[in-house]
């Protein structure tokens, strides 16, 4: 039977009364500033694993555009022909060649060998597609910027035309064509020819070079990025927009990179990233292409000078890894640490590479900055040395390195890496280390835990000594797999958050952390969980990245005093005449919650929750099913009481001013 509208509505009354009678209660004593926020608190660490770089958010569309990919694992001559296949061909040889290239550091490139009015066509299928369908995601009416190296013999510059457009899986044109020819004048050289294609239609395509003639056309360095992307002037190319714009959401305060284990490159010396390998002016066909630890190759269009730049443009301080003389000491390396004698020399690697960055004009390294387009210096504070190092071998290496940098540059905060886990006796012995040698550094923590580990110790520097200061450079919170993959669920955000009120409430010793990792493109994981996914032409955030995206635009300047009686995660600050508060609810049941909040005017304060079911994960056919939502929460005469979701994170922000 169905109850008297009235009957309802009481019984709905005394639930809520019944409800907050056994509420949790949050006290905040307003005017009580325990200690600053750390302004660097929260950032982003990018590495390319899964893609994130090339194949992501470098905007070039061309797989293995210089010919020089190799698998780490097992090294072929084929690997150089990765993403490019030869349609057809009449009277003419196609080859890959190394004799006279256009540059020493890109040593591969494609020959074509044409005899009597020989045709052939060449085509590359860019990052997402298959020798029967391309993967060059391109849009009807929108401009994509070509560029390529070619190189016409004597008789090709008279007899022999280049030919390149977009085309589909039948080789119908997509695009008008741009046409090279040589020249009596350039025949033997290489030279650079640019031009703008417009996509005929949207759809995925193949980047196809037609030659016909008679003679031999060599190609290097061809490219195609769409011409609405981030940095277009930057001499690498700049960077694919939407996973721009997604960075800039997270409002970082500071970008790590390169790696992560990229920076050590694989398992020899001659792999290590070396930062100059990554510059050149004016543009990156000199750029040494190194094997990827994680698989395939790193191109280095997105160089330190980049990398640079896509700090300025989301508004992040870069804070860039260099190796400690080391390879990974986690995998099964074959060449031998520098000795200590080459430790020192490289020292001087490090110190060009700070010139790089803050030198002005009158010095080699900042002039070449200058000559790449950026004439004033860049905003460079930190350096770390060494990625989940750890013993004697690192630490007296770091000692040579770090000892170097203050030296030289006392401004420059120089990062030691405390190891690759969370506890242990590796753990205890880095930080003893640490705390002896290296006080006045910061020390990278690392760890990977599984997802009920980050609520259990949400008070894990409560108790830190607040001498040594802490970056947590890399943490996530993993669900048990399913398939060959670890899902981003709701819980695991949420568990992230719970440990991240703690970060928080101890932001005078922890002064900087970072989810990892960062990006992840479609069918490419080598690692998950990750914070964005994307593919050709989408983007979705994981409930991670929606936490970290809150607790970023929440950070406050100071942490102000709070009690609960509760079993509540919380942390509360303040920011001028703003009050930030964030509250996580890990059970599958509504919190009821006061909050006293002694002097604070009457008013409905602006309010943000993420919640869902415990399991829930975005997905690119659902890429809102877990996002943040408006969350009103009134405060009259200093008291709030609010309903705090099942499985959520809420932030609040309240008015101080009068």
């Amino acid at each position: 039977m169905k109850k008297p509208r009235g009957t309802a509505l009481l019984a709905a009354l005394f639930a809520a009364l019944f409800s907050f009678a056994r509420a949790d209660t949050l006290t905040v004593r307003v005017d009580l500033a325990l200690h600053p926020v750390s302004p660097t608190l929260y950032g982003i660490f990018l590495e390319d694993i899964n893609c994130a770089v090339d194949g992501g958010l470098y905007a070039e569309l061309i797989r293995n555009r210089s010919f020089e990919n190799e698998n780490l694992w097992n090294p072929r001559s084929a690997d150089h022909w990765e993403a490019w296949n030869v349609r057809s061909r009449e009277n003419a040889g196609i080859t890959l060649e190394r004799e006279n290239p256009l540059h020493e550091n890109n040593p591969t490139f494609l020959r074509a060998g044409l005899e009597g009015n020989g045709f052939a066509v060449i085509r590359n299928q860019g990052f997402g597609g298959s020798a029967l369908r391309g993967g060059i995601p391109v849009e009807e009416a929108k401009r994509y910027d070509l560029s390529l190296w070619l190189r016409f013999d004597e008789t090709a510059s008279r007899e022999a035309r280049v030919s390149v457009f977009l085309s589909d899986a039948a080789g119908n044109e997509l695009s008008p064509r741009a046409e090279y020819r040589g020249s009596t004048e350039t025949s033997g050289s290489w030279r650079r020819y640019e031009a703008s294609l417009t996509a005929f239609e949207t759809g995925g395509a193949y980047l196809s070079l037609e030659v016909t003639g008679d003679g031999i056309v060599d190609a290097d360095m061809v490219s195609l990025m769409p011409e609405d992307r981030v940095g277009r002037d930057w001499p690498g190319g700049g960077m694919r927009r939407d996973l721009v714009e997604a960075l800039r959401d997270l409002h970082p305060a500071f970008l790590r990179f390169p790696g992560g284990c990229v920076v050590e490159g694989t398992y020899v010396r001659s792999d290590a990233y070396n930062w100059k390998d990554s510059v050149s002016a004016p543009d990156a066909a000199g750029r040494r292409e190194i094997p990827n630890t994680w698989g395939g190759m790193i191109t280095m269009g997105v160089g330190y000078y980049e990398y640079f730049c896509l700090c300025e443009e989301i508004g992040a301080l870069p804070v860039p890894v260099v190796h400690a003389g080391l390879l990974c000491q986690a995998r099964d390396v074959k060449d031998p640490p520098l000795t200590m004698a080459e430790t020192e020399s490289y020292a001087g690697d490090i110190l060009d590479l700070i010139e790089f960055a803050l030198g002005g004009a009158d010095t080699e390294w900042g002039a070449l900055r200058v000559r790449m387009g950026h004439p004033e210096p860049f905003d460079l504070r930190y350096i770390a040395i060494g990625n989940e190092n750890w013993g004697e071998a690192y630490f007296s290496r770091y000692a040579a390195l770090s000892g170097a940098v203050k030296e030289r540059y006392p401004e420059i905060t120089c990062i030691v890496s405390a190891g690759p886990v969370a506890e242990g006796s590796l753990f205890r012995d880095s930080w003893t280390s640490i705390r002896r040698r290296f006080p006045g550094d910061l020390a990278d923590e690392h760890f990977y835990m599984d997802s009920a580990w980050f609520p259990a110790h949400a008070d894990r520097y409560d108790n830190y000594p607040r001498t040594t200061k802490v970056f947590l450079g890399e943490y996530a919170a993993h669900e048990p797999a399913r398939g060959n993959s670890r899902p981003g669920t709701l819980y695991a955000a949420l568990c992230e958050a719970a440990f991240m009120t703690g970060i928080e409430r101890n932001s005078d010793v922890v002064v900087m952390s970072c989810y990892a990792p960062l990006l992840c493109r479609e069918g490419e994981a080598d690692w998950t969980p990750d914070l964005i996914w994307f593919n050709d032409t989408a983007v979705y955030k994981t409930p991670s990245c929606y936490v970290q995206q809150m607790f970023a635009s929440a950070r406050g300047d100071e942490l102000v005093a709070s009690e609960t009686d509760g079993e509540l995660f919380h942390s509360v600050t303040r920011t001028g005449n703003e009050l930030q508060i964030k509250a996580v609810n890990l059970s599958g049941e509504a919190k009821p919650l006061k909050i006293f909040l002694p002097g604070v005017r009457d008013q409905t304060a602006e309010g943000l929750t993420l919640t869902g079911e415990k399991d829930h994960v975005n997905s690119f056919a659902r890429p809102d099913r877990v996002v943040p939502q408006p969350f009103p929460c009134v405060c009259l005469n200093g008291e709030a009481e609010t309903l705090l979701p099942p499985w959520s994170l809420t932030v609040l922000k309240f008015s101080l001013t009068e």
